[in-house]
């Protein structure tokens, strides 16, 4: 597995979510988001793609800019992490901006950015006779900026790549029509897994 020294498009996604994870203790609202009733659940049912077949042709032309095909919903992540004896569920959702400036041997080259990226997170702390429910609030980033991408393409079949930093793994696969482009984000970390999707359309 190669070692970059910048985090991929996926692991960009997770920042927020992974630091409001350890503010978490700084807040105790009793209100439960909805959200977070469904965390396993999602986990559960996200697939991961396949990896491309090596060397296959793309199916057709990428080139061009992608956007949420639903208005903050470009991505949806959902996680759970263990430590310390307390439980954080996560959530993140968030709008993509996907350029595609080029395909050549089967790499595509260009820019992806995310805008209003934001999470909560909800922590269950088990104390002796007692749970407390520590709940963060919506926190966001307006803006990350463009970030250079490399994109393997085989057919219809998308890989942005795995990378591996301080101990976190972060996928991102998926596959494209035309005018829609769909997949999964996974990030593992020694405490536990965030999943989700992404789902873009082509801009005419």
């Amino acid at each position: 597995m190669k070692k970059f020294p910048k985090a991929s498009p996926a692991a960009r996604a997770v920042v927020v979510v992974i630091l409001i994870s350890a503010i978490g203790v700084m807040y105790l609202i009793k209100t439960k988001p909805l959200m977070f009733q469904f965390v396993t659940e999602k986990i559960d049912s996200i697939i991961t793609p396949k990896p491309p077949l090596n060397g296959l042709t793309p199916a057709r032309d990428l080139r061009g800019i992608w956007r949420s095909s639903l208005s903050g919903k470009g991505l949806q992540l959902y996680g759970k992490q263990t430590l310390y004896g307390s439980i954080t569920n996560m959530y993140e959702d968030g709008d993509i901006e996907l350029i595609i400036n080029d395909v050549q041997n089967n790499i595509a080259v260009g820019t992806m950015r995310y805008i209003n990226l934001c999470s909560w997170a909800e922590t269950t702390v088990t104390i002796p006779g007692a749970e407390r429910v520590i709940n963060v609030p919506k926190t966001c980033i307006a803006d990350t900026g463009p970030q250079e991408i490399n994109i393997r393409v085989s057919s219809s079949a998308l890989d942005f790549g795995t990378i591996s930093i301080d101990g976190v793994t972060a996928t991102m696969q998926g596959s494209y029509t035309t005018d829609i482009m769909s997949g999964s984000m996974t990030i593992t970390m020694p405490s536990g897994v965030l999943k989700g999707t992404f789902n873009l359309s082509r801009q005419k």
